[in-house]
């Protein structure tokens, strides 16, 4: 048995030891990107300048690099434990294939059916984030007020646990190899940190179907002007099936964060933050207003 845990994690760890390496990519990629001040959102503010950056940095090294290690490995072993033993065999081609309704079909046939069902999942999880019962921890990734890449870190633990580790299990019960989101995170990273980028980038006539930084840009502004809205994370399609797409022509929205006083800037004080005893309508994004225009 322990055998065949040591052989399941190292596995895992092999998937995840290139998290690093992708961080630091995205950080020369936007640095790069940086450069060319008329594709930016804001060109007066770069990502290094951000107000912010301490923090998004704490929420990287804690979500990115710790939790993948402790929370995939723990939506493994939930969907091993209702299988039952396995042998060793049975543990290698369980990675290789996966075990359920999917299993089998082979890997690049799951890779496109994870990337639409897993975002089609996440759609859902992140309305739900925005009830009233969930929202205090999603406002968490809400505070930011200087949305860039890096702002794609920030979120609570129990948003993390809650959201991407219920896709994972769903996916893993599906019969998807785990292989294949260990294969597709620096896929979710890279289109992760993309949407929250300072680019003034809308795909023009794709808007509709694939996920752009203006797209996701407006889901981080005012409730009432986009904030409520623009759901998805990779296509943007299901929020123009659902009734929930919205991106106003040239214009982009400028405020950004939630409206209390009282928010903490520090990472140990966010995390802690949704515990503390206030009404959830005291976290509210910002006010409106209207910025710079699109292209």
């Amino acid at each position: 048995m322990f055998d065949n845990l040591g052989l399941i994690f190292s596995k895992l760890y092999a998937m995840y030891s290139n998290l690093f390496l992708v961080m630091a990519g995205l950080a020369v990629l936007f640095t790069l990107i940086a450069i060319f001040t008329n594709q930016a959102c804001n060109p007066d503010r770069r990502w290094w300048q951000s107000r912010e950056l301490p923090t998004d940095i704490c929420y990287a090294l804690g979500t990115t690099l710790i939790l993948p290690y402790l929370s995939f490995p723990a939506a493994v072993l939930v969907h091993l434990s209702f299988s039952g033993f396995m042998t060793t065999a049975e543990i290698e081609s369980y990675f290789q294939n996966g075990r359920g309704p999917l299993a089998g079909i082979g890997f690049w046939w799951q890779v496109p059916i994870s990337l639409v069902l897993t975002d089609f999942m996440a759609y859902w999880l992140h309305r739900g984030f925005h009830s009233a019962a969930m929202w205090r921890f999603h406002a968490i990734h809400h505070s930011s007020k200087d949305v860039d890449w890096h702002t794609t870190y920030r979120m609570h633990p129990v948003n993390h646990a809650l959201s991407p580790q219920l896709v994972a299990v769903t996916m893993l019960t599906l019969g998807i190899s785990p292989e294949v989101p260990a294969f597709l995170i620096a896929w979710e990273i890279l289109s992760a940190a993309f949407v929250h980028a300072n680019l003034n980038w809308t795909f023009g006539p794709f808007k509709h179907v694939i996920a752009s930084p203006v797209f996701h840009r407006w889901h981080h502004g005012p409730t009432n002007d986009g904030g409520s809205m623009n759901f998805a994370s990779t296509f943007s399609i299901f929020d123009w099936m659902f009734g929930t797409f919205h991106m106003p022509d040239g214009r982009l929205p400028l405020q950004f964060g939630v409206d209390d006083p009282n928010f903490p800037d520090t990472y140990l004080g966010q995390l802690l933050y949704p515990l503390r005893p206030h009404a959830d309508h005291d976290i509210v994004p910002a006010a409106p207003s209207s910025g710079p225009t699109a292209t």
